[in-house]
C-alpha cells in the first residue's frame, strides 16, 4: 500500500496540539471461517514459544507500552 492509500484523521494529543493519526484500515465484513492460530505455527517449539508470549502478556507484571498504564 502507498501512502496515498491510507486515510488519516488529525486528533488532539494529551498535551493539547493537534497530531495526524492513521485513521481505521480494515476491510468491512465478517470473516468466512474461524482462523485456526495453530496451522501457522510450522514446529513444536513454535507453539510453546507462542504460548509463552500469550501468558506472559497476561499473568506477568512486566508489560509493555500502552499495557503499563493502569
Amino acid at each position: 500500500m502507498s501512502d496515498s492509500d491510507y486515510t488519516y484523521e488529525d486528533k488532539e494529543d494529551f498535551e493539547g496540539k493537534r497530531v495526524r493519526v492513521l485513521a481505521s484500515s480494515y476491510e468491512p465484513g465478517k470473516p468466512d471461517a474461524p482462523e485456526d492460530w495453530r496451522s501457522k505455527l510450522s514446529s513444536a517449539d513454535d507453539a510453546l514459544g507462542y504460548l509463552r508470549t500469550a501468558l506472559r502478556y497476561w499473568y506477568s507484571d512486566d508489560w509493555y507500552g500502552s499495557e503499563k498504564r493502569k
